[in-house]
């Protein structure tokens, strides 16, 4: 039965290294450490390796979720088919609006960070205009067969992986620290005077170092595209998230016994370009920020390819106005969601050219990480109210993983800014009150229609 052709228009051509190398492709580890190390730098000095511990932890419990739950709940839908199915509708629509404000914002933030990097090798080039650009080839790719797209981020991996094992080797052979220098986090200001770092300031650095390993549930967006999905998703899931920890703390521990000068690391627009140009010399740094942005585009690519599937999959459970749903259900002769990518490429082209990087980073963090709540609870509740039902992937240690999960995410909340926590709060509430004023009416009036139409049959 897995093999039967999904209803929708979508048809099954992946198997698991398709899958799996869109998912690496989507957490990129070169992207994740370049994008967001300075930032946990920034919040946490060299306490940023014990950021990216304490989101490893968080991230596999996340994964063992996802992967029973997706396992249990396979839809094109991925995150938002769970939450509709285990915590009913209304949450369900909350996390389809989340997904829908994420889509708009997440692949912003990757390419205007590539083309960032771009300006930096050659200035004539203006950032916001470069990522503009980079975003328009991201939606012609995403608009060609899914089998295409997906050998297209395969290849791209490739060159990406071994600029990110090349940056480890080399940061590790130019170390110039001893293990224990992360024993104890510390920070330095621009004079160089060493402060030791809080719990707070830690954990405030978890939520950059989640969105570093996000991308592991990717599979599961794929559900109806996927050759026997139920068995291949949960591995898939479960191996990237495993990659992507491995790869990513080893290069975030690598760069950090690295540094030459916390100080000078710390106030520099780019410090893990600072590391690099310290250890391997101008011209070996420019061969690997040549790197970092195919990288980067091949994260726009694969990251992007979910969020149509996601709006299509809402669009099929009539979550908008009628002609919303016929917008983002319309497929093209590639068997892929058409306008669902057009609305992905206005909104990211604006955001592009209008907005910085680091305002993007911190709100997509926000938004990830109630995401990822809303899963862990999903876990819990499906398991309590049917703990009978088929979970072809069931996790280990329960419920051990879904409680560590609601646990760290809390605790990085509490530590995030708050206009991005308003922000997120005032979405969910939208959510809401349009699930009650519109949805749910709608759902009433079509059971009174059919009822009256089932009376006058009798």
């Amino acid at each position: 039965m897995q093999n039967v052709e999904p209803k929708g228009g979508f048809k099954r051509v992946l198997g698991i290294r398709q899958v799996l190398a869109i998912a690496i492709a989507a957490i990129s580890p070169t992207t994740s450490v370049f994008l967001v190390y300075q930032d946990g730098l920034k919040h946490a000095g060299t306490g940023v390796f014990w950021a990216f511990v304490i989101g490893a932890c968080i991230a596999i419990s996340m994964a063992f979720c996802y992967a029973e739950l997706g396992s249990q709940y396979p839809g094109a839908g991925g995150a938002y088919t769970i939450v509709r199915r285990a915590l009913g509708k209304p949450m369900g629509f909350v996390a389809v609006l989340l997904f829908l404000v994420l889509g708009l914002v997440i692949t912003a933030s990757i390419l205007v960070s590539a083309a960032t990097y771009l300006h930096a090798l050659i200035p004539q080039i203006p950032a916001n205009w470069a990522a503009v650009v980079m975003m328009l080839v991201v939606t012609w790719f995403s608009l060609e067969r899914i089998g295409a797209a997906s050998w297209v981020a395969a290849v791209m991996l490739i060159v990406e992986l071994v600029v990110i094992f090349a940056f480890i080797i080399v940061t590790f052979v130019g170390a110039q620290h001893p293990l224990s220098f992360l024993l104890h986090p510390i920070a330095a200001d621009s004079s160089g005077t060493v402060t030791g770092i809080s719990w707070s300031a830690l954990l405030a650095a978890v939520v950059p170092a989640l969105f570093a390993f996000n991308g592991y549930d990717w599979p599961l967006y794929f559900a109806e595209e996927t050759v026997e999905p139920r068995r291949v998703l949960p591995r898939a899931v479960m191996i990237a998230v495993l990659a992507s920890v491995v790869i990513e703390v080893l290069a975030v521990v690598s760069a950090t016994l690295a540094i030459p000068n916390l100080s000078d690391a710390m106030k520099s627009e780019s410090a893990l370009t600072y590391i690099a140009q310290s250890v391997a010399g101008h011209g070996a740094a420019t061969v690997l920020l040549i790197g970092v942005i195919i990288a980067m585009f091949d994260t726009g690519l694969s990251g992007n390819l979910a969020y149509a599937r996601i709006y299509l999959d809402s669009a099929r459970d009539n979550s908008w106005p009628e002609p919303i749903n016929r917008f983002f259900a319309s497929m093209n002769r590639h068997n892929v969601p058409k306008w669902g990518f057009v609305f992905l490429a206005i909104g990211n082209a604006l955001l592009c050219y209008f907005s910085s990087l680091n305002s993007l980073i911190t709100f997509t963090g926000v938004i990830i990480v109630v995401i990822y709540l809303l899963i862990a609870i999903s876990a819990i509740v499906s398991r309590l109210k049917n703990a009978s039902g088929e979970r072809p992937f069931r996790m280990p240690l329960w419920p051990l993983p879904p409680i560590i999960a609601i646990i760290g995410v809390i605790l990085a909340l509490a530590q995030q800014d708050a206009g991005d926590l308003l922000k997120t709060a005032i979405m969910i509430v939208v959510g809401l009150v349009y699930w009650l004023a519109y949805l749910r009416t709608r759902a009433d009036r079509r059971a009174s229609q059919v009822g009256e139409a089932e009376a006058r049959v009798e």
